[in-house]
């Protein structure tokens, strides 16, 4: 665990603690790119395992200018979200895995989820989406496991605690 002293105020002379919990790191796979669902721009997105070796996906860049999260979103996640709809998926189904984020995020990676075939346009509606078996996805990390170099991956973000003297009001 690694600690910093760092002053609470610049007229006390009280410390506080900061101490980041155990840093979770990725093993990036594979980095890939997509066209968005619109077609305007492209996104670069990374595959990964993280060390409870849940396999993740990220978006990391999109050329049209869109803002975006960067957080990884677990395979497992992604399943539970299509497991409770497996029709009519659209970009709003995916809205509860980047909760209070970019509303470009959502539509990111169902872009991202149907690159990667979890995902194809329905065959009722062409604006929605239908579920996948996702046995050849996970064939083709099982693959990327097996072959590809780690890829440096920065650590997850650290989750920090304050510990130390409450302050004086």
């Amino acid at each position: 665990m690694t600690t910093e002293t760092i002053p609470t105020d610049a007229n006390d002379a009280a410390t506080e603690t900061v101490a980041a919990d155990t840093v979770e790191t990725v093993r990036i796979l594979g980095t890939s790119s997509c066209p968005s669902l619109s077609g305007k721009s492209t996104l670069t997105y990374n595959i990964s395992h993280d060390t409870e070796s849940q396999t993740q996906i990220q978006v990391i860049g999109n050329d049209g200018g869109g803002y975006f999260n960067s957080d990884w979103v677990t395979y497992r996640n992604i399943q539970t979200v299509l497991a409770k709809q497996p029709k009519d998926i659209t970009s709003g189904t995916l809205r509860c895995l980047y909760p209070s984020k970019s509303n470009n995020s959502p539509g990111f990676l169902a872009a991202v989820v149907k690159a990667v075939g979890l995902v194809q346009v329905s065959t009722t509606n062409p604006r929605c989406y239908e579920a996948l078996d996702s046995a050849a996805f996970l064939a083709g990390v099982k693959t990327l496991m097996e072959s590809a170099p780690a890829l440096d991956a920065p650590p997850k973000s650290k989750t920090l605690t304050l510990k130390g003297k409450p302050k004086k009001a």
